[in-house]
Protein backbone atom coordinates (compact mmCIF):
# COMPACT_ATOMS: atom_id res chain seq x y z
CA UNK A 1 0.00 0.00 0.00
CA UNK A 2 1.09 3.62 -0.39
CA UNK A 3 2.25 3.88 3.19
CA UNK A 4 4.40 6.91 2.36
CA UNK A 5 1.15 8.85 2.17
CA UNK A 6 -0.30 7.21 5.28
CA UNK A 7 2.79 8.23 7.24
CA UNK A 8 2.77 11.76 5.88
CA UNK A 9 -0.85 12.37 6.84
CA UNK A 10 -0.43 10.61 10.20
CA UNK A 11 2.17 13.00 11.60
CA UNK A 12 1.24 15.24 14.51
CA UNK A 13 2.55 18.68 15.31
CA UNK A 14 2.03 18.14 19.06
CA UNK A 15 0.98 15.24 21.21
CA UNK A 16 -2.68 16.24 21.17
CA UNK A 17 -3.17 18.21 17.97
CA UNK A 18 -2.20 18.57 14.36
CA UNK A 19 -3.97 15.98 12.27
CA UNK A 20 -7.54 14.77 12.61
CA UNK A 21 -9.25 11.78 11.04
CA UNK A 22 -12.66 13.44 10.94
CA UNK A 23 -12.20 17.24 10.62
CA UNK A 24 -15.18 19.45 9.78
CA UNK A 25 -13.12 21.19 7.08
CA UNK A 26 -10.39 19.63 4.97
CA UNK A 27 -8.15 21.45 2.44
CA UNK A 28 -8.58 19.16 -0.56
CA UNK A 29 -6.61 21.48 -2.85
CA UNK A 30 -6.68 21.55 -6.63
CA UNK A 31 -4.05 18.90 -7.40
CA UNK A 32 -4.72 15.58 -9.09
CA UNK A 33 -5.43 12.39 -7.16
CA UNK A 34 -4.77 8.70 -7.73
CA UNK A 35 -6.63 5.63 -6.49
CA UNK A 36 -4.77 2.45 -5.55
CA UNK A 37 -6.53 -0.89 -5.05
CA UNK A 38 -5.41 -3.92 -3.00
CA UNK A 39 -7.49 -7.13 -3.11
CA UNK A 40 -7.42 -9.59 -0.19
CA UNK A 41 -9.94 -12.36 -0.75
CA UNK A 42 -13.40 -10.76 -0.37
CA UNK A 43 -11.89 -7.49 0.89
CA UNK A 44 -10.78 -4.47 -1.11
CA UNK A 45 -8.66 -1.63 0.29
CA UNK A 46 -8.85 1.53 -1.80
CA UNK A 47 -6.43 4.38 -1.13
CA UNK A 48 -6.86 7.83 -2.61
CA UNK A 49 -3.84 10.12 -2.40
CA UNK A 50 -2.65 13.41 -3.94
CA UNK A 51 -0.11 13.69 -6.74
CA UNK A 52 2.45 16.30 -5.69
CA UNK A 53 4.52 18.21 -8.22
CA UNK A 54 8.23 18.98 -8.00
CA UNK A 55 7.54 22.31 -6.32
CA UNK A 56 6.19 20.41 -3.29
CA UNK A 57 9.26 18.25 -2.68
CA UNK A 58 10.73 20.59 -0.08
CA UNK A 59 7.47 20.83 1.86
CA UNK A 60 7.03 17.06 1.77
CA UNK A 61 10.54 16.49 3.07
CA UNK A 62 10.06 18.96 5.91
CA UNK A 63 6.69 17.45 6.82
CA UNK A 64 8.21 13.97 7.03
CA UNK A 65 11.36 14.87 8.95
CA UNK A 66 10.37 17.78 11.15
CA UNK A 67 6.77 17.43 12.17
CA UNK A 68 6.43 13.88 13.43
CA UNK A 69 6.69 12.60 16.99
CA UNK A 70 7.75 9.25 18.39
CA UNK A 71 4.19 8.56 19.48
CA UNK A 72 2.80 9.54 16.08
CA UNK A 73 5.23 7.15 14.37
CA UNK A 74 4.32 4.35 16.76
CA UNK A 75 0.66 4.93 16.00
CA UNK A 76 1.33 4.89 12.25
CA UNK A 77 3.35 1.67 12.55
CA UNK A 78 0.61 0.01 14.61
CA UNK A 79 -2.01 0.96 12.03
CA UNK A 80 0.22 -0.32 9.22
CA UNK A 81 0.60 -3.63 11.04
CA UNK A 82 -3.14 -3.86 11.68
CA UNK A 83 -4.12 -3.31 8.04
CA UNK A 84 -1.45 -5.72 6.79
CA UNK A 85 -2.65 -8.40 9.21
CA UNK A 86 -6.30 -7.86 8.23
CA UNK A 87 -5.35 -8.30 4.57
CA UNK A 88 -3.46 -11.54 5.26
CA UNK A 89 -6.36 -12.94 7.28
CA UNK A 90 -8.94 -12.01 4.63
CA UNK A 91 -6.81 -13.43 1.81
CA UNK A 92 -6.39 -16.81 3.48
CA UNK A 93 -9.17 -17.64 5.93
CA UNK A 94 -12.97 -17.89 6.01
CA UNK A 95 -15.75 -18.83 8.41
CA UNK A 96 -14.71 -22.48 7.89
CA UNK A 97 -11.42 -21.84 9.70
CA UNK A 98 -10.39 -21.55 13.34
CA UNK A 99 -9.04 -19.24 16.02
CA UNK A 100 -7.28 -20.98 18.88
CA UNK A 101 -5.89 -19.55 22.13
CA UNK A 102 -3.05 -21.45 23.81
CA UNK A 103 -1.98 -20.94 27.44
CA UNK A 104 0.67 -22.42 29.73
CA UNK A 105 0.34 -24.17 33.08
CA UNK A 106 3.14 -24.12 35.63
CA UNK A 107 6.38 -22.22 35.19
CA UNK A 108 6.35 -19.23 32.85
CA UNK A 109 8.04 -20.34 29.60
CA UNK A 110 10.95 -18.62 27.88
CA UNK A 111 10.54 -17.31 24.31
CA UNK A 112 12.70 -20.22 23.10
CA UNK A 113 10.40 -22.69 24.83
CA UNK A 114 7.34 -21.12 23.19
CA UNK A 115 8.96 -21.33 19.76
CA UNK A 116 9.84 -24.99 20.28
CA UNK A 117 6.37 -25.86 21.57
CA UNK A 118 4.69 -24.14 18.63
CA UNK A 119 6.97 -25.95 16.18
CA UNK A 120 6.00 -29.29 17.74
CA UNK A 121 2.31 -28.37 17.85
CA UNK A 122 2.24 -27.43 14.17
CA UNK A 123 4.15 -30.61 13.27
CA UNK A 124 1.43 -32.69 14.97
CA UNK A 125 -1.30 -30.77 13.16
CA UNK A 126 0.47 -31.23 9.80
CA UNK A 127 0.73 -34.98 10.31
CA UNK A 128 -2.99 -35.22 11.07
CA UNK A 129 -3.87 -33.15 8.02
CA UNK A 130 -1.68 -35.20 5.67
CA UNK A 131 -3.05 -38.47 7.02
CA UNK A 132 -6.59 -37.29 6.23
CA UNK A 133 -5.85 -35.76 2.86
CA UNK A 134 -6.56 -32.21 4.04
CA UNK A 135 -4.98 -29.12 2.45
CA UNK A 136 -1.62 -27.98 3.78
CA UNK A 137 -1.64 -26.21 7.15
CA UNK A 138 -1.83 -22.42 6.98
CA UNK A 139 -1.57 -20.25 10.08
CA UNK A 140 -0.82 -16.87 11.64
CA UNK A 141 0.60 -16.72 15.19
CA UNK A 142 0.65 -13.78 17.60
CA UNK A 143 1.89 -13.79 21.19
CA UNK A 144 0.32 -11.44 23.73
CA UNK A 145 1.18 -10.58 27.31
CA UNK A 146 4.22 -8.92 28.86
CA UNK A 147 7.63 -10.51 28.49
CA UNK A 148 8.95 -13.38 30.54
CA UNK A 149 11.18 -13.19 33.66
CA UNK A 150 14.00 -14.82 31.69
CA UNK A 151 14.18 -11.63 29.65
CA UNK A 152 14.19 -9.36 32.69
CA UNK A 153 10.47 -8.63 32.71
CA UNK A 154 7.61 -9.51 34.98
CA UNK A 155 3.93 -9.16 34.29
CA UNK A 156 1.25 -11.01 32.37
CA UNK A 157 1.84 -14.59 31.39
CA UNK A 158 2.21 -15.14 27.65
CA UNK A 159 -0.85 -16.09 25.66
CA UNK A 160 -0.51 -17.53 22.17
CA UNK A 161 -3.11 -16.70 19.53
CA UNK A 162 -3.35 -18.77 16.34
CA UNK A 163 -5.53 -18.52 13.25
CA UNK A 164 -5.40 -21.71 11.17
CA UNK A 165 -7.35 -23.45 8.45
CA UNK A 166 -10.06 -25.83 9.57
CA UNK A 167 -10.73 -29.50 8.89
CA UNK A 168 -9.69 -31.02 12.22
CA UNK A 169 -12.09 -31.33 15.14
CA UNK A 170 -11.68 -28.54 17.68
CA UNK A 171 -11.46 -30.89 20.67
CA UNK A 172 -8.73 -32.85 18.93
CA UNK A 173 -6.73 -29.70 18.24
CA UNK A 174 -6.93 -28.62 21.86
CA UNK A 175 -5.64 -32.02 23.01
CA UNK A 176 -2.62 -31.70 20.70
CA UNK A 177 -1.35 -28.64 22.58
CA UNK A 178 -0.61 -30.36 25.90
CA UNK A 179 0.98 -27.44 27.79
CA UNK A 180 -2.06 -25.84 29.38
CA UNK A 181 -5.51 -24.57 28.52
CA UNK A 182 -6.52 -24.38 24.85
CA UNK A 183 -9.70 -22.82 23.54
CA UNK A 184 -10.83 -23.03 19.91
CA UNK A 185 -13.52 -21.07 18.07
CA UNK A 186 -14.81 -20.97 14.53
CA UNK A 187 -14.00 -17.69 12.77
CA UNK A 188 -17.11 -15.52 12.55
CA UNK A 189 -17.02 -12.73 9.94
CA UNK A 190 -19.03 -9.63 10.73
CA UNK A 191 -20.29 -7.04 8.28
CA UNK A 192 -16.74 -5.75 7.97
CA UNK A 193 -15.33 -9.26 7.56
CA UNK A 194 -12.59 -10.82 9.68
CA UNK A 195 -11.03 -7.50 10.62
CA UNK A 196 -12.19 -7.88 14.21
CA UNK A 197 -9.98 -10.89 14.96
CA UNK A 198 -7.01 -9.21 13.27
CA UNK A 199 -7.55 -6.04 15.30
CA UNK A 200 -7.72 -8.16 18.48
CA UNK A 201 -4.44 -9.83 17.53
CA UNK A 202 -2.84 -6.41 17.00
CA UNK A 203 -4.04 -5.12 20.37
CA UNK A 204 -2.61 -8.16 22.14
CA UNK A 205 0.72 -7.77 20.37
CA UNK A 206 1.04 -4.14 21.45
CA UNK A 207 1.55 -5.42 25.01
CA UNK A 208 4.73 -7.12 23.85
CA UNK A 209 7.91 -4.97 24.03
CA UNK A 210 9.75 -5.05 20.68
CA UNK A 211 13.24 -5.38 22.21
CA UNK A 212 12.59 -9.09 22.75
CA UNK A 213 13.32 -9.49 19.05
CA UNK A 214 10.10 -11.39 18.45
CA UNK A 215 8.02 -10.48 15.41
CA UNK A 216 4.60 -8.95 16.02
CA UNK A 217 3.04 -11.88 14.21
CA UNK A 218 4.39 -14.90 12.38
CA UNK A 219 2.61 -16.21 9.30
CA UNK A 220 3.26 -19.56 7.69
CA UNK A 221 5.23 -19.27 4.45
CA UNK A 222 2.44 -20.65 2.27
CA UNK A 223 -0.05 -17.83 2.82
CA UNK A 224 -1.64 -16.17 -0.19
CA UNK A 225 -0.48 -12.56 -0.38
CA UNK A 226 -2.80 -9.58 -0.94
CA UNK A 227 -2.76 -8.45 -4.57
CA UNK A 228 -2.22 -4.82 -5.50
CA UNK A 229 -3.69 -4.05 -8.89
CA UNK A 230 -0.96 -3.28 -11.37
CA UNK A 231 -2.07 0.22 -12.28
CA UNK A 232 -3.37 3.10 -10.23
CA UNK A 233 -6.43 4.96 -11.51
CA UNK A 234 -7.18 8.65 -11.62
CA UNK A 235 -9.61 9.99 -9.05
CA UNK A 236 -11.38 13.24 -10.01
CA UNK A 237 -10.78 16.09 -7.60
CA UNK A 238 -14.53 16.68 -7.41
CA UNK A 239 -15.11 13.15 -6.05
CA UNK A 240 -12.32 13.53 -3.54
CA UNK A 241 -13.88 16.76 -2.34
CA UNK A 242 -17.30 15.13 -1.93
CA UNK A 243 -15.85 12.27 0.11
CA UNK A 244 -13.67 14.54 2.25
CA UNK A 245 -16.48 16.93 3.14
CA UNK A 246 -19.22 14.33 3.68
CA UNK A 247 -17.61 10.90 3.83
CA UNK A 248 -20.42 9.28 5.81
CA UNK A 249 -22.75 9.63 2.80
CA UNK A 250 -20.70 10.41 -0.28
CA UNK A 251 -18.03 7.75 0.20
CA UNK A 252 -20.60 4.94 0.06
CA UNK A 253 -22.20 6.24 -3.14
CA UNK A 254 -18.91 6.92 -4.92
CA UNK A 255 -16.88 3.88 -3.85
CA UNK A 256 -19.63 1.31 -4.39
CA UNK A 257 -20.04 2.60 -7.96
CA UNK A 258 -16.30 2.22 -8.51
CA UNK A 259 -16.37 -1.34 -7.11
CA UNK A 260 -19.64 -3.01 -8.20
CA UNK A 261 -20.64 -6.00 -6.09
CA UNK A 262 -18.89 -4.63 -3.00
CA UNK A 263 -20.23 -2.85 0.09
CA UNK A 264 -18.32 -0.05 1.81
CA UNK A 265 -17.46 -0.97 5.41
CA UNK A 266 -14.94 1.68 6.52
CA UNK A 267 -13.75 5.15 5.48
CA UNK A 268 -10.89 7.19 6.93
CA UNK A 269 -10.11 10.74 5.74
CA UNK A 270 -6.89 12.42 6.87
CA UNK A 271 -5.36 15.80 6.19
CA UNK A 272 -2.20 17.73 7.06
CA UNK A 273 -1.40 21.13 8.52
CA UNK A 274 1.79 21.25 6.45
CA UNK A 275 0.96 20.11 2.93
CA UNK A 276 -2.24 20.49 0.89
CA UNK A 277 -4.52 17.64 -0.02
CA UNK A 278 -6.05 14.67 1.74
CA UNK A 279 -5.44 10.97 2.14
CA UNK A 280 -8.48 8.66 1.99
CA UNK A 281 -8.59 4.96 2.80
CA UNK A 282 -11.72 2.90 2.21
CA UNK A 283 -12.41 -0.77 2.93
CA UNK A 284 -15.06 -2.67 0.98
CA UNK A 285 -16.34 -6.23 1.23
CA UNK A 286 -17.67 -8.44 -1.52
CA UNK A 287 -21.39 -9.15 -1.27
CA UNK A 288 -21.73 -12.79 -0.24
CA UNK A 289 -18.11 -12.86 0.88
CA UNK A 290 -18.84 -13.84 4.47
CA UNK A 291 -20.48 -11.60 7.03
CA UNK A 292 -22.76 -9.98 4.43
Amino acid sequence: MSWEFEDLFNNKRTGDGGFLEEPCFIPVGSMGYRRRTTVSGPRIDAEVFPVFGRQMRGALRRARTGNGTVEAQKKANAERSRIRLIQLVEANFTEQDLSIGLDYDGKTPTPERIDKDLTNFFAKVRRRRRARGLPELKYIVAIGGDEMPAAGYSGKRPHVHVIMNGGIDRDELEQLWGHGHANTHRLQPRDSGLGGIATYFTKQMQDRPPKMGVKRYRPSRNLTQPVRRARDAKMPNSRVRRIAYDFENQAKEIMEKLYPGYVLTETVVKYSDYVPGVYIRCALRKIGGGGL
